[in-house]
This record gives structure tokens, sequence and C-alpha cells, in this order.
């Protein structure tokens, strides 16, 4: 081969390696764009349930109704999904019928699969991995959730008594009720939620159970009018705080050129 052809294809290879280069971030901006969108979809879904709960009992479920969690309750308000009926409230959420059940995705055809007390498992298919997980969690496959309620007396999320709108004094499109978080730690199932009085205020803590996020844009949340927002991972942990309480007073401004995209309003906006 003539020294011009191998010239030749030096150059080609160089224009490749820059070419190749050039497109992994364009590839890793693309997947993160679809994933947080679909994370996003997945809370809108679970949104439109909560919307679906308290419009029938007039207030959002408690984090927990004798043993369950909210995840199971708001079910007859997601889709016309089989699992509902399959669950078994008399038995304990870890129970090993609903073990099974949390392991796996019912589908329309499981109604005729329950054969002598046992559950058809051929197919096993998470339903966590359906609907209560971030799309960005690429973790080992398991049952664990990445949506949660924010629990405490002044959230949103009580133990025994869900809470009305009309109970919310501070504006519902800036307090938040479910959040995102980043660790395997609680099982969808599970009744277990996000303490407030126990949890970190900044996003993204290593060292505490915060809200958090595989997103470099920061997590997801449901906000208690419905809708579903991005805070993002610099937001200051007193606007978190101001946020996740219902009564606090604190008036919330979106801003996109404030830290976390949310800041405490100054007392001339306050007094509006």
């Amino acid at each position: 081969m003539s020294k011009k052809a191998l010239f030749r294809l030096k150059v080609i290879g160089v224009g490749l390696a820059v070419l190749i280069a050039l497109a992994i971030p364009a590839v890793y901006q693309y997947r993160e764009m679809v994933r947080s969108a679909e994370c996003e979809n997945r809370l809108r879904f679970i949104s439109l349930a909560l919307v679906g709960y308290h419009g029938y009992f007039g207030r959002f479920p408690p984090s927990q109704t004798k043993g369950h969690s909210w995840r199971v309750c708001i079910f007859p308000h997601l889709v016309d999904d089989p699992f509902y009926g399959l669950y078994r409230f008399e038995e304990p959420w870890n129970s090993s019928w609903n073990h099974e059940l949390e392991r796996r995705r019912i589908t329309a055809t499981d109604k005729w699969n329950v054969v002598a007390g046992e559950v058809d498992t051929a197919s096993p298919y998470s339903m966590a991995e359906f609907l209560w997980q971030c799309p960005c969690d690429l973790g080992p496959k398991s049952p664990h959730t990445s949506y949660v309620m924010l629990v405490g007396p002044h959230a949103a999320g009580r133990k025994v008594e869900g809470v009305s709108i009309d109970e919310i004094t501070d504006d519902p499109a800036t307090t938040i009720l479910i959040a995102e978080i980043a660790s395997h730690e609680i099982e969808w199932l599970q009744p277990k939620d996000l303490e407030v009085e126990t949890m970190s205020f900044q996003i993204n803590d290593p060292e505490k159970p915060s809200i958090s996020s595989h997103h470099p844009h920061g997590p997801h949340v449901v906000f208690c009018d419905g809708k579903v927002g991005q805070l993002g991972p610099d937001l200051p942990p007193e606007v978190l705080k101001a946020m996740i309480t219902i009564d606090g007073g604190e008036k919330i401004v979106q801003d996109e050129n404030a830290p976390g995209g949310y800041r405490l309003a100054d007392s001339a906006e306050s007094s509006q």
C-alpha cells in the first residue's frame, strides 16, 4: 500500500474517531431526555390516580392503611388492573402471596391464572419496573420503588388520615406530595415512605434519606395540585423545606434563574 493511501486511511480513522467522540455525549443526552420524560410520565400517571382518589374520598390517601401502602390503595384509580383484586389486604403486605404479586406485572389474563391458591409465575415481570421505578435506575432488578410520599405532621402525607386539599393553606401548586428517591431501600408494596422529621433537605444527600434522583437535572416531584415538576439538584434546603409544609405560610416562586428553579418570595411578592 502506498504512503498516500496509508495517509488517507489515517485521516479517515482520525475523522471517524472525532465523529464518535462527538456522538457519544449526544447519545447520552438523548437517552437521559427519554428516561426523564418517561419518569415524568409515570409520575403523571400516579398523580392522576391520587387526584382520582381525592375526588372519591375527599382527601389524599394516608401513607398507609391498616399496614398497607398508599401505592396499593390507589390502584383502583390507576387503571382497570386485576392486581388490586388479587392483593390480599387480610394478610401482611409481605405475606408469601403478596410477596409473589409484588415481583411481577399482572396482566388481564392473570385473572384466570390463579389456581389452587397459587399464582402462575411462568412469565414473571416486576410491576415495580413497569410503574414504580424511574427508568434511569439501572441497578439490579428488584421490587423497590423510586416514588414515595413525604410524611410528617405538617406535610401533605399523613400516616393515619389523608389530607384534604382544603387543609393546605400554602399554595398547592408549590407544595410537594410525592417525590423521587434514588435508593433501593423501600419496596413498592412496603408501607414506608420518606419521613420529613428525619430526612435531609439537601437534594441528593449521600449521608441521609433525601429527595434524590439519577437524573442530572434533579428529581421529579408531584405537587398537591396534581402537576409534576422537577427540582434542580442545587435547590437550597430552606426552599425545599418550605415546599414540603402545607401550612408554613411561605410563598414559593418558580424562577428558572434561581438555584434549583424555585425560591422564596421577597417581601413585595409575598404581600401581593
